[in-house]
């Protein structure tokens, strides 16, 4: 007897374009005709109740009477697993008849353990989409009084054979995707469980990959994340998908991870065509480290083929663990020092994870790793960092994350460092104390596990900077760098902020056949206007040349920027005391002939009547909201 219903369940960190049941629906697009109509997919969320959750899958039951029983299945993953268990304990509780079945990574590889709580009915091991039908036709089986055993081994999956959740349906399309392009590792990282006991990588074939380019580029699909842990790897191939995306689908966002050695000039150019992010694994900046954990690090070529993204603007950022075996609090600040050298998007820090199934959590003992027993396994303590040490690994990361990352530092971090003439980390350390004394008085001193709002960290980054500077005798660039801080402020709030479309052809042709002097206008939301110490044409050359050299080139003066954008692109422009005092004080009580009466003198009426037009067709003013 077939199940009643079949509900597959996904708990995910929080709503995120990134929260996609891709695994379960994959799943489902495998389930033959006969069980498919029976399947649910439900999301669930951590800052969700227990009975919140219990209720989305209940919900999903039979409301008819029906001798067979319900059917739930669970993705394991680290981040979810004891709200997993938890809510198959409620389940076996309130509904004993239910059959229960858990897979995904953490069912994987504590296989044993979720067997041995004879809470599931069946705990899946490997890829499930290989032997869902036979799972499901063992359930049917099984509602017939024939024995289930708890456990399955799936079978590897023939990628070619695979059936895509996206083109079959199961999955529609939104802002953002997670897209699988391939399973498997060809290297054999001892702290990762990618591989997942496998060799190789299996890839998607090429036609599908088509397929589904095609599909986002039609859903107009904003953003993509890579499934691939090495999109580069063999090179040629992760080519042939940067030929496929500029072909069908260029302006998507994807995000990519990388392996800097296998980097060359063809892909980076083919990355300069696209909207893309590159996120590639450093780990540590030593070799040594790294030996431990079966990776190479050759410095002169990773320096290389990182500085050729550099160079060719291509979006990028670096990984760090802390914690390696081998490593120390001063190899961890090395490695920090290292990776914010080469100016990436952003520095990416987190501890080392003895994950269950992986090679370093089975020789924990040999280099004297002590972790958490449960997720997220993380490490606390190991033969060469203490407890303490590993705290100040972890407040060193977060305040690069909240400085460097939250707060967009990239453009102007490097500057900052050589204006006081200290290093990249030594500006992390001060910035770390800083802040540890600036929140010593509070109720929750642990400043470095909030988040921060960009906003907040604009403020914080301008007092820390004020202090550093008098700290390291360069009073006379205090001004110049808070401008640059607050230049790139504005320009980045605009780069994620709703675009400044021009007025379309019905308002153009409105103030064409009107006064637009006599008319009620207002500043379009999406526009900023903002005042600086400093030429803000000047502003944005922090690129180019030496703050101090910048500091010694220009001479302060008050000028207004301007700040739109149009399509992917900000466009800051200087603009005088009449233009901005024309935009910011026209509203529904002003009409720009009243608002441009104090400049009588300076501007005549047809020089008003064309800046007021100008202002109107370009967007920036948008009729007054009565």
């Amino acid at each position: 007897m077939l199940p009643a219903t079949i509900t597959f369940v996904t708990i995910h960190v929080c709503p995120s374009d990134q929260a996609i049941s891709l695994a379960t629906a994959t799943i489902t697009a495998a389930i033959s005709e006969t069980y498919q109509q029976r399947v649910t997919l439900i999301d669930g969320y951590l800052n969700e109740s227990d009975s919140e959750l219990l209720n989305k899958i209940v919900a999903t039951f039979s409301g008819e009477p029906d001798p067979a029983p319900n059917c739930v299945g669970f993705s394991m993953y680290v981040w979810n697993k004891l709200r997993v268990l938890t809510l198959a304990q409620n389940l076996r509780q309130l509904y004993p008849q239910t059959i229960l079945i858990v897979g995904g990574p953490e069912a994987t590889a504590c296989n044993q353990q979720l067997c041995s709580l004879n809470l599931f009915d069946l705990v899946v091991a490997g890829e499930g989409e290989g032997t869902i039908n036979t799972l499901l036709g063992s359930i049917a089986d099984h509602t017939q009084n024939t024995s289930l055993s708890n456990k399955l081994t799936a079978e590897i999956v023939d990628m070619e054979q695979q059936i895509s959740p996206w083109l079959r349906g199961i999955l529609q399309p939104q802002q953002g995707v997670l897209w699988e392009i391939s399973r498997g590792c060809p290297f054999n990282c001892s702290f990762c469980y990618d591989a997942r006991g496998t060799n190789g990588v299996r890839a998607i074939p090429a036609a599908r990959i088509e397929q589904e380019l095609k599909l986002f580029a039609r859903c107009q699909v904003s953003q993509i994340w890579v499934l691939d842990s090495t999109f580069n790897f063999p090179a040629e191939r992760g080519k042939k998908l940067l030929r496929q995306i500029i072909q069908y689908a260029p302006h998507i966002h994807f995000h990519f991870e990388a392996k800097a050695e296998y980097l060359d000039e063809e892909t980076v150019d083919l990355l300069q065509q696209i909207n893309c992010s590159v996120q590639v694994g450093l780990q540590s900046a030593q070799p040594q480290v790294l030996r431990h954990i079966n990776r190479v690090l050759k410095i002169e070529q990773f320096s290389t083929k990182v500085q050729m993204l550099s160079s060719a603007g291509v979006t990028f950022g670096i990984d760090l663990i802390y914690g390696l075996p081998g490593d120390n609090l001063e190899g961890f600040r090395q490695s920090i020092d290292f990776a914010l050298q080469f100016g990436p998007n952003q520095v990416e820090m987190f501890p080392l994870a003895l994950l269950p199934g992986t090679k370093l959590a089975a020789d924990r003992e040999l280099f004297g790793l002590q972790a958490l027993q449960q997720p997220p396994y993380t490490i606390t303590s190991t033969d060469n960092m203490t407890t303490n040490q590993l705290l100040r690994c972890q407040m060193l990361a977060n305040a690069s994350a909240i400085f460097y990352n939250t707060g967009r530092a990239v453009a102007y971090f490097l500057p900052l460092c050589r204006a006081c003439n200290i290093s990249a980390i030594e500006f992390i350390e001060f910035f770390t104390d800083w802040m540890d004394k600036k929140y010593s008085a509070a109720t929750d001193n642990n400043w470095w596990q909030r988040e921060w709002s960009i906003t907040e960290v604009y403020n914080l980054q301008r007092q820390f900077v004020a202090q550093l500077f008098e700290k390291h005798r360069a009073l006379n660039l205090v001004a110049i760098a808070l401008d640059i801080i607050h230049w790139h402020y504005c320009w980045s709030n605009t780069l994620i902020g709703a675009e400044t479309p021009p007025a379309n052809i019905e308002m153009v042709t409105q103030i064409s056949t009107v006064d637009p002097l006599q008319q009620h206008w207002q500043l379009a939301p999406s526009v900023l206007i903002q005042e600086f110490a400093y030429p803000v044409d000047e502003l944005s050359m922090i690129d180019e040349i030496d703050l101090v050299e910048l500091g010694e080139t220009i001479q302060p003066r008050r000028s207004i920027g301007l700040f739109i954008r149009r399509a992917d692109k900000v466009f800051c422009e200087s603009i005088d005391k009449i233009f901005s005092t024309l935009l910011l004080q026209c509203n529904s009580t002003r009409t720009p002939t009243q608002v441009l009466a104090q400049f009588t003198d300076e501007i005549n009426l047809e020089e008003k009547n064309e800046l007021t037009t100008f202002a109107i067709t370009e967007g920036l003013l948008i009729p007054a909201d009565t």
